[in-house]
């Protein structure tokens, strides 16, 4: 275990499985105190048990909150449990989410569009919400994780699509209003980083989970501080007309 993040607080959240779990996984590996959040109880305490491993067995330095993050009482509890377990927060990591897949606007229900736009988008701004008294204190940053979606067109994911685009430009407003605070903001398209208050990434077709933890990292790092309100493509060079493998 390395000490990057020694003394640091993250939350990760949907980080019961993919991407989430592996930046968890990497934070762990680095130093960090973790919050670890998602649906699935049983999914978040093999986590749980994997985290304390790799943190060299101290139980003591993660926690688990279990919810669904359009909950307001859930995000209340995230926030609070952290502060009240760790006394700070340094790192927010904006992973849940949710798509469904063969949307397009002629199928496309209300209950489609609530549950898509209220998961990748409306939970976090009020998540984000809760967090900044607490990432003001530290100079934290704020990472969430986006989508190549926002410069394809993929019309079956249309309310994905726009969900995501919509959070990515909340990361660039964060960046412009918390910036003079100490805070930066930045889309990692799949994604955005906020932490100083920044915002970021998803996953590639030809990537892993760890390469996107590994930018997360290098984001949400003393390294990236000059780097805020941006959309960092992790596609493989797909945006530059690279065919996917």
């Amino acid at each position: 275990m390395d000490s990057q993040f020694k003394d640091k607080v993250a939350i990760v959240t949907g980080s019961s499985s993919g991407i989430g779990e592996a930046i968890a996984v990497m934070f762990a590996s680095r130093g960090a105190m973790v919050t670890l959040c998602g649906r699935n109880l049983e999914r978040l305490t093999t986590v749980f048990e994997t985290v304390v491993e790799i943190g060299g067995g101290h139980k003591d330095r993660f926690l688990i909150v279990q919810g669904d993050i359009n909950d307001n009482d859930v995000r209340t509890q995230i926030i609070s449990k952290t502060i009240n377990a760790f006394g700070r927060l340094d790192i927010l990591v904006a992973n849940a989410g949710v798509s469904t897949i063969g949307q397009q606007i002629s199928t496309a229900t209300d209950e489609d569009y609530n549950i898509i736009m209220d998961t990748n988008l409306k939970s976090v701004f009020f998540l984000i919400q809760q967090a900044i008294p607490h990432l003001e204190k530290t100079r934290g940053n704020i990472v969430n994780i986006s989508s190549v979606t926002t410069y394809t067109v993929q019309p079956e994911l249309i309310i994905y699509s726009l969900a995501k685009i919509g959070l990515d430009h909340l990361s660039r407003i964060l960046a412009a209003e918390l910036g003079p605070k100490g805070q930066e903001a930045g889309a990692f398209n799949s994604q955005t980083v906020l932490g100083e208050l920044r915002q970021q990434a998803w996953k590639t077709r030809t990537g892993t989970v760890v390469d996107v933890a590994e930018l997360v990292s290098f984001l949400a790092s003393e390294a990236a501080s000059l780097i805020t309100g941006q959309s960092i493509k992790l596609d493989g060079g797909k945006s530059l007309g690279r065919p996917s493998e």
